[in-house]
């Protein structure tokens, strides 16, 4: 029963901050115009500031840990497998080649951020995000890189590199992580008159992307890509976490590191997949119902992840 309530607890909050989304869009509080740029906000400003902080508060010995590095290689590995894995297979099944990068986008893409560390911090307290803000600090920067080569190559023209690279280079994401190993290498400090105030508008990206999220759900458009989209839910949040996690328990890996994982592995896709397919001619409309589904459909996933590896004494 403890173990039940606990991955409630976990669950809970992200479904009402969601539902509060909702109901603003429902009683025209919101609408689309203002919705796109709290979105724009979140993922320019908010999130990107959020990353930089956790980097920025890592101990540098801490990156360095036998078992941290093993745990990054592990991450990597499975997400390049996935996608090499998803190429193969929709390419001989999925005909629309900007659904298709769309899809794999969907299955290897987490919410790593902003499911991640709420979680650890929901479960173990704020003290022990050490492990999935390190995570984070690789991770997220190679989802985007990964996102932006995958979304460049199926386009219906030639690869324009630089447009590549530069698509690369400007990601908030990429660039909010790079700084932060600068400071975090050369030990620039960050004064306390200024860091006061970074942190308290850090605080802001979690809960007002989820309440953007749940703004931008809508269920009457669901149905013309109902194939896609079981496909993509079923390899987000099942198949690909019993992948990851199935190896880095037979590896050893026990409670925070396995918390970590289960932000990486079992969150839904990431909000900022449906504005970077947007920008590079994808099909946005099946990747932004990828994420409204995934997120809705996480709130179960995830509350038995976390009930099944508590239960299993595994976090």
């Amino acid at each position: 029963m403890n173990n039940m309530i606990l991955a409630f607890e976990v669950v809970f909050p992200l479904m009402l901050m969601m539902s509060v989304g909702c109901s603003l869009q429902r009683f025209k509080i919101t609408d689309t115009a203002s919705l796109n740029v709290m979105n724009k906000v979140v993922f320019r400003v908010f999130l990107p500031l959020l990353l930089f902080l956790n980097i920025y508060s890592l101990k540098p010995q801490e990156i360095f840990i036998k078992e941290n590095i093993r745990l990054l290689i592990l991450t990597a590995a499975c997400v390049f497998g996935t996608i090499l894995l998803t190429h193969f297979l929709f390419k001989m099944t999925v005909k629309d080649k900007r659904k298709s990068s769309v899809m794999i986008q969907g299955i290897f893409r987490s919410n790593l951020v902003l499911f991640g560390i709420p979680i650890t911090a929901s479960i173990y307290g704020e003290e022990h995000i050490g492990t999935v803000s390190l995570l984070a600090a690789v991770i997220v920067p190679l989802y985007n890189i990964l996102a932006v080569i995958l979304l460049e190559a199926y386009r219906d023209r030639k690869i324009d590199y630089k447009i590549l690279i530069l698509g690369i280079i400007k990601n908030p994401l990429v660039m909010a992580s790079a700084l932060a190993f600068l400071f975090l290498f050369f030990q620039i400090h960050i004064p306390g008159l200024l860091m006061s105030p970074l942190e308290s508008m850090s605080k802001v990206a979690t809960p007002l992307a989820f309440v953007v999220l749940g703004g931008t759900f809508r269920f009457d458009r669901l149905s013309g890509n109902r194939k896609h989209l079981a496909i993509v839910t079923i390899g987000r949040l099942i198949l690909f976490p019993a992948m990851l996690l199935m190896i880095a328990l037979l590896l050893g890996y026990r409670n925070e590191a396995i918390v970590a994982l289960i932000g990486a592995g079992a969150s839904p896709t990431a909000v900022s997949s449906f504005t970077m397919a947007m920008e590079m001619d994808a099909d946005g409309e099946l990747a932004g119902q990828i994420v409204v589904v995934t997120s809705v459909a996480s709130i179960v996933t995830i509350f038995l992840w976390v009930l099944f590896l508590k239960t299993c004494q595994f976090i």
